[in-house]
């Protein structure tokens, strides 16, 4: 066992487990509550409440420890802890405890998603690097590759690239392929691999249709981000949504090689192309950021989360003993 000092630094770290627990089982609930009306917000809007619901948990945990430390204690921490969340001995850390355990499974399983991310990253550094050295370079951030396949995708996460294909200029007019080309230069200018990239590892912590439904609709937003983003009258609308239809009937006689189909490629026509086209037609007014709400939900988490993780390790207390 451990005391003093590094006991409570210890239990506090349990604490934070619990409280992300508890956020992320909330936050869970709340995202699939209004999953049906994040459409009615602009697509920047969107990106920024997903990157909200992903993050919220790591957010309410940092502030549930902190509460629960000597920055925000009084009195004595030791005593205060013992009123705040039912702890006989905070100052001592068990290693044969569910503190312990519950500090193990989630490092374990905080080590075993990033060695998957990180894997996927080399790979995928791997694969850029090949498709550099054997394309040709168009301009600063195009690369020509040759394939008979209609494709276009950018990659790469510091230095991103864009990708097309000779078989996609062969069977596409010059201004369709520079619809194309501004879409994935739109990837770059957001660096949209690397925030796919980051946003897939802070959604691997929540429940798997959960995490599906979040990338899904995160990728689904960059891409119409990317649409929207050379995009100035309705005109060039209608070019962009026609060149979509056009590019996937052509995808629709490919299928995109195994090595490609990373989470770290953003393709031109892989995501809900329907949804797209209509999200470029449509000349509605998109509700704004809801900053009141927003700020109301999470002060809300934050006190639910307290109230539930005093609640929860007291439950947890009576059920194990150390």
């Amino acid at each position: 066992m451990i005391y003093d000092q590094w006991a409570l630094a210890f239990n506090l770290l349990a604490v934070g487990v619990l409280a992300f627990l508890v956020a992320n089982i909330f936050v869970s609930a709340v995202f699939w509550s209004i999953k049906g009306r994040l459409a009615d917000y602009a697509v920047s809007t969107r990106k920024s409440l997903l990157w909200l619901f992903v993050l919220t948990p790591w957010f309410i945990a940092l502030s549930v420890t902190l509460v629960f430390s000597p920055l925000f204690q009084d009195g004595s921490t030791f005593i205060s802890l013992t009123d705040l969340v039912h702890w006989h001995h905070p100052d001592i850390f068990y290693f044969l405890s569910w503190h312990s355990f519950s500090l193990l499974i989630f490092v374990g399983f905080s080590l075993y998603v990033l060695t998957k991310k990180m894997i996927v990253l080399y790979r995928n550094h791997q694969q850029i690097s090949l498709l550099r050295a054997f394309g040709s370079k168009k301009n600063k951030h195009v690369y020509l590759i040759e394939s008979i396949i209609p494709t276009a995708f950018t990659g790469g996460l510091i230095n991103p690239s864009c990708f097309i294909s000779t078989g996609l200029i062969e069977q596409t007019s010059a201004d369709e392929l520079e619809i194309i080309i501004q879409h994935e230069l739109a990837h770059v200018h957001f660096s949209d691999p690397l925030k796919k990239w980051l946003f897939s590892l802070f959604s691997a912590y929540f429940a798997s249709n959960v995490k599906h439904l979040l990338q899904s609709m995160m990728s689904l937003s960059m891409e119409q981000d990317a649409d929207s983003f050379f995009v100035k009258n309705q005109h060039q609308s209608h070019n962009v949504a026609s060149t979509l239809i056009k590019f996937t009937k052509l995808a629709a006689n490919y299928s995109i090689h195994p090595h490609y189909d990373s989470e770290l490629f953003v393709h031109f026509c892989r995501h809900s192309i329907e949804q797209r086209v209509l999200h470029l037609l449509n000349d509605k007014q998109f509700k704004t950021f809801p900053k009141g709400g927003v700020l109301i939900v999470i002060l809300l988490l934050v006190l639910i989360s307290t109230t539930s993780v005093d609640s929860l390790h007291h439950v947890i207390e009576t059920l194990f003993t150390h």
